[in-house]
């Protein structure tokens, strides 16, 4: 039987908790509970204890065997340290070093898989200082399960809020169940985006594109295969999240900007391969337009230039990849992309080419570089194609 080390930290969003404990025991996984003080301020140790089985660990030094290091003892005889919610205090004390706190002690001691499920007002979780520390931990080998945007307790909307109670379940069971891989990017951040944007009309009808996501998921498999920790943040497709890696969703090009601003640092690649719209409407209308009172026109506007953006937030060392789908093979358009935007690389691909691009297995794309250099992969599997890219990749920057 697998064993997970559950800490629940002083967040409106513990009581969340008690179903992770009882979605965990559903599917035969054992759980301990560790809570911090704050976080008996939301939820009774009593009502983990009976989820659970187990009596709650508030202060190491009660009621526990002190012929042993507990800290040290229970990483030994856990699995996996799941800390949800994760405060934007734990998280701080976890990626600055500190270990005034049971949990914190626990996290420094614990030798094997540990995942976070960050808990926190949108301002709180877009703040650099917490960007920088989720970064910090993910760079020393945890990994994070993320929520969608949407409400908070506070009353605002946007990212922060905590993942929904099976997405976290269903995490943990991958971890438990997919192996430590080594390869070249062993402990490396990958950030891929796939898929197509929406830009809504009003609540039935929006601007998308025919877009798969194939090569997006294809490239993220390829980084984790490759022992990458990796974040796909993914427009709305009909593809599984690839094993191991960690699925953001979004729609807007608006959102997608969002979560790349707070995934992106301390990544060291970034692939941006989802086909973002170019325009959205200037208003989106509430309920349905009605045929009768449709004006006959829609008032476009530009979306952001998000790499163009992101490139002025680049971190040293972190490589950038662009794609460009074009009608037609047009280098010249492509490399000047490359410049405008400070990318790093660019994926110049065909999208009108027959059997090829939106919608297909196969494509056809050359790797540009800022030095001139380039690879043509001809007509290939995108599964091939990804395997391609990485392996000119890593050959242009070595760990």
């Amino acid at each position: 039987m697998k064993r997970v080390l559950l800490g629940v930290t002083g967040s409106i969003s513990a009581y969340k908790a008690a179903d992770i404990v009882r979605l965990l025991k559903k599917e035969g996984i054992d759980v301990q509970v560790v809570q911090t003080p704050d976080s008996l301020r939301f939820v009774s140790p009593v009502t983990f204890e009976a989820l659970s089985g187990h009596k709650v660990i508030v202060d190491p030094w009660e009621d526990v065997d002190h012929s042993r290091v507990e800290h040290i003892a229970l990483g030994r005889e856990f699995d996996l340290l799941l800390v949800a919610p994760a405060s934007l205090d734990l998280i701080g004390r976890c990626a600055s070093g500190l270990a005034d706190t049971f949990l914190s002690l626990l996290y420094f001691a614990f030798p094997h898989k540990i995942l976070f499920a960050p808990a926190m007002n949108s301002h709180m979780f877009l703040h650099p200082a917490t960007q920088e520390n989720i970064g910090k931990l993910r760079s020393r080998g945890a990994s994070m399960v993320m929520g969608e945007a949407g409400a908070l307790a506070c009353g605002e909307t946007g990212l922060g809020r905590l993942a929904e109670p099976q997405q976290i379940v269903k995490r943990v069971k991958e971890l438990l169940e997919t192996p430590s891989l080594e390869g070249p990017l062993q402990g490396v951040k990958v950030v891929v985006t796939a898929g197509p944007t929406r830009e809504k009309i009003d609540a039935f009808r929006f601007i998308s594109n025919p877009s798969s996501g194939k090569t997006g998921y294809l490239l993220a498999r390829r980084a984790r295969e490759l022992g990458a920790q990796v974040v796909l943040i993914s427009g709305p497709v009909s593809l599984p999240a690839p094993e191991g890696t960690e699925r953001i969703s979004i729609e807007s090009a608006q959102e997608l900007e969002e979560a790349l601003k707070a995934n992106i640092p301390g990544c060291r690649f970034l692939l941006m391969s989802a086909a973002v719209s170019d325009f959205r409407p200037q208003k989106t209308f509430q309920g349905k337009i009605e045929k009768e009172s449709f004006s006959g026109s829609l008032a476009l506007t530009p979306n952001p230039d998000i790499l163009k953006e992101l490139s002025g937030i680049k971190e040293d060392g972190q490589v950038f990849i662009g794609f460009s789908a074009e009608d037609g093979m047009n280098r010249e358009r492509a490399r000047k992309k490359m410049d405008a935007k400070g990318l790093d690389g660019i994926i110049l691909n065909s999208i009108t080419a027959p059997g090829l691009g939106f919608g297909s297995d196969m494509n056809s794309a050359v790797l540009l570089f800022p030095d001139g250099g380039e690879r043509e992969t001809g007509a290939v599997t995108k599964e091939e194609l990804s395997a391609l890219v990485w392996e000119e990749l890593l050959r242009r920057w070595p760990r």
